[in-house]
């Protein structure tokens, strides 16, 4: 089990990918975004039509299909990017179509089980910084670092409607705002690894702080850590 982690779990939009894809640069560890391995996920599905919400009338809810889908692709990280079946799918994965089903495929413990695999085979080759949901509690259970990252959710929709804004779509915060609160309590109501803190994590609230703040706070702790082992 791959213990030099930093394992940022929290809701949508604490700003955990950004933070992480910071921290791993200052560390220079390697990032792990798994959030954008569930999207790329999620992006496969629609893309072959057997999305959870396009399936709910099946006997199988299209797990079927789902699996054969998962069992044929093949999902790399390559610096900074996703890439699905030899295709950079990236600029993809912030839709409001993959952002509506992003939680219920990542509820499929098949898909689960997929991602996990895969999450700790990047992790056996170097120290790396990953952010999702279950990084700490799952995932990386032997973890060296653990942090759960929130923010309020008026500030946690805030971000992602400037997201949106920079893609140049215009998407109204109090839709927004309604669309976190749903996925935070599918996320955290799943019986397969609902998003918890880790009894050994610590809690940090990004409402009203930089991102430069919370990586410089997070890399004092880690260096701080290394030095305190060294001696």
């Amino acid at each position: 089990m791959p213990t030099e982690v930093v394992a940022i779990d929290g809701p949508s939009g604490a700003g955990k990918s950004t933070v992480a894809r910071q921290l791993a640069q200052r560390l220079g560890f390697g990032f792990l975004d798994t959030g954008a391995m569930y999207r790329a996920i999620t992006w496969l599905f629609l893309q072959a039509g057997c999305a959870p919400a396009e399936c709910a009338a099946e006997p199988d809810q299209g797990h079927a299909r789902m699996r054969a889908c998962l069992q044929q692709s093949r999902l790399e990280l390559q610096n900074g990017r996703v890439v699905l079946n030899g295709r950079d799918v990236t600029e993809h994965l912030r839709t409001r179509e993959v952002e509506s089903q992003v939680s219920a495929v990542s509820a499929l413990s098949f898909v689960r089980a997929a991602m996990r695999d895969l999450q700790r085979a990047v992790a056996q080759a170097g120290p790396v910084v990953a952010e999702g949901r279950d990084m700490g509690s799952v995932v990386f259970p032997m973890a060296r670092w653990k942090v759960y990252l929130d923010a309020a959710p008026s500030e946690r929709a805030r971000r992602r409607c400037q997201d949106f804004a920079r893609q140049g779509r215009e998407v109204s915060e109090a839709l927004v705002l309604e669309e976190i609160l749903v996925r935070d309590r599918l996320d955290s109501t799943r019986s397969d690894a609902p998003l918890r803190q880790a009894a050994d994590a610590i809690y940090i609230d990004s409402t009203g702080l930089t991102t430069e703040s919370v990586v410089a706070q997070l890399f004092a702790r880690v260096r701080g850590d290394e030095v305190r082992e060294a001696l």
